[in-house]
């Protein structure tokens, strides 16, 4: 049984839990640097629980056709605790981080879905304006839904300012042709019970509208 995020996984509840988390994930970084400094030669293949591996695990693509022709490409990463620690191990390899500046990023990366569930999305549109998200009556909606068919709208939308190999080293699907956003969910329904818990089976990011609708699916049980 795999699970991904509930409310005591994601929602940090005492200092001493992420003090220790965070202190942990940096030293398992520090030696990921130490070995990667010490190797003679660059290992190019994804390992089990590399970050490509990690990536590719929590990262979905979708079409949305109509008349026979392409109205959206999407792909989607789910940012979960386990991508997280994976991004965190692989940017301060790429960086070279220094011990304090992992700290830092190991710590933003756990706080960050103490409030919400996150997503960094890639989308591409025959029509430039069907790709901006940010309008004030964009066309299309939103919904992360779980198994129970409950579903919650985005807390924040933002779009990715600039476009380089800072994104694209980690997020390969984002391409020049894409339009980038992260896009952010209430972790709680409107009566606060938790949209996932430890018995949702799956939860679905759809992105629907009057060009058609795309269902992207992350299993949490299996």
């Amino acid at each position: 049984m795999m699970k991904t995020v509930d409310g005591g996984q994601w929602s940090v509840v005492g200092s001493r839990y992420q003090t220790s988390h965070v202190l942990r994930l940096t030293s398992h970084v520090l030696l990921l640097l130490f070995l990667t400094s010490c190797a003679t030669q660059k290992v190019t293949k994804p390992t089990e629980n590399g970050y490509r591996s990690l990536l590719q695990k929590w990262t979905r693509e979708g079409k949305v056709y109509s008349d026979f022709e392409t109205k959206l490409l999407i792909n989607a990463t789910f940012k979960t605790e386990e991508f997280r620690e994976s991004y965190v191990r692989e940017y301060s390899a790429v960086y070279m981080l220094d011990i304090e500046k992992v700290k830092r990023l190991a710590k933003d990366e756990i706080e960050a879905p103490k409030g919400y569930h996150e997503f960094f999305i890639s989308i591409h549109t025959p029509i430039q304006e069907w790709s901006d998200l940010e309008r004030k009556e964009p066309i299309w909606a939103l919904y992360l839904v779980n198994d129970m068919g409950e579903r919650v709208s985005p807390l924040e939308i933002k779009k990715l300012k600039g476009k380089g190999p800072n994104i694209t080293r980690f997020f390969p699907y984002f391409d020049d042709w894409s339009v980038g956003y992260t896009v952010k969910f209430p972790l709680s329904l409107l009566d606060q019970r938790q949209l996932i818990t430890n018995e949702t089976k799956y939860v679905k990011f759809v992105m629907t509208g009057p060009p058609g609708r795309e269902e992207l699916v992350w299993e949490l049980i299996k």
